[in-house]
């Protein structure tokens, strides 16, 4: 995020933090598309990332007024829906019993000779969305919030509220576990 949209969300929370509503609906549909498709990558799931993009608004909506300006924006709000998501695997723990399934057809893939898992492009796209899956929390998190958001390494610490030095070795862990389970496949 370059340092001027940092700067308009700034004045924009300002606006909405004197009164001004439609300061937070610019931010809405400034930030609605990124949000959706962050939430999709964490759940998986259309209906839940609908869900989920909608009710970080609602709190971001809520909290809002409380916002010191700590972190950027983007950063706030993409903690909030963090947060949410861990909530929801916490409550739910659904996605314990979806990852055994998905860890399993994996391995079966894995262990089929090289030849016979020559795949398409969009299997391999299914098999890396697998592996991502299959990563630890902290490691899934930043790789998603880098690669698909394109939040960099401090505004990753922000919205993680970690450090930077954390952002880094998370990363590194997270390609280097990748780059080894997908060498049969590429």
């Amino acid at each position: 995020m370059s340092e001027g949209d940092a700067m308009v969300d700034a004045e924009l929370v300002l606006k909405f933090q004197g009164g001004e509503e439609s300061a937070f609906e610019t931010l809405v549909r400034k930030y609605m598309k990124d949000a959706y498709s962050f939430c999709l990558r964490l759940t998986h799931d259309a209906q839940e990332a609908e869900e989920l993009s909608q009710m970080g608004f609602v709190n971001a909506y809520r909290a809002l007024r409380g916002f010191r300006g700590e972190s950027s924006f983007k950063s706030w709000l993409y903690r909030i829906f963090i947060n949410q998501h861990r909530d929801r695997i916490r409550r739910t723990r659904r996605a314990e019993a979806r990852l055994v399934v998905v860890r399993a057809e994996a391995e079966r893939r894995q262990a089929m000779p090289l030849e016979e898992s020559s795949m398409h492009a969009t299997e391999l796209e299914g098999v890396v969305k697998i592996k991502i899956e299959g990563l630890p929390d902290r490691q899934r998190e930043v790789l998603t919030l880098h690669l698909y958001q394109g939040l960099d390494y401090r505004e990753i610490a922000a919205a993680l509220e970690c450090t930077y030095d954390d952002v880094k070795m998370n990363l590194s862990l997270a390609r280097k576990r990748l780059k080894e389970e997908l060498k049969g496949y590429l």
